[in-house]
């Protein structure tokens, strides 16, 4: 969630760009920028600080150009983030070819990225239990 969402301002279109910024992070990191095991309040906070570290383990193959851009991206003040136009002729994607793709190896991130996705889904199901069981028309047997 983008932090102008979670201070309850207004917000536009480059609240997109937050979210598009997070998942390329996921992506090409293969874990989420901000730590989402922690309670909601606390993650609240860490968005809106806008911290965003690149752990070397994963990030060491990661192109400079792509950091910078995912930064840019995850930039708390939604004045200075980019629009889509701004992001869309960044050299990094402007110049991004199939070739260039193919010759960049992140399988050491897709561990990373596997675990992420079970932690999000056991997240998800538990989620899916509080809510089953907080319902009104819940019985218990």
């Amino acid at each position: 969630m983008a932090p102008e969402l979670i201070c309850r301002k207004s917000y536009d279109e480059r609240a997109d760009i937050w979210s598009i910024g997070v998942i390329l992070y996921i992506l090409m990191g293969g874990y989420c920028p901000f730590d989402d095991s922690q309670p909601n309040e606390q993650l609240a906070k860490e968005i809106v600080s806008g911290r965003v570290e690149f752990q070397e383990e994963y990030w060491g193959t990661v192109s400079n150009q792509a950091k910078s851009l995912i930064l840019a991206m995850l930039t708390v003040d939604m004045d200075n983030r980019p629009s889509a136009k701004h992001v869309l002729l960044q050299p990094w994607i402007a110049t991004l070819s199939d070739e260039h793709l193919s010759n960049r190896d992140l399988s050491g991130n897709l561990d990373k990225l596997k675990s992420f996705n079970a932690r999000k889904k056991l997240k998800g199901a538990m989620n899916g239990v509080y809510f089953l069981v907080s319902s009104p028309g819940y019985v218990k047997k």
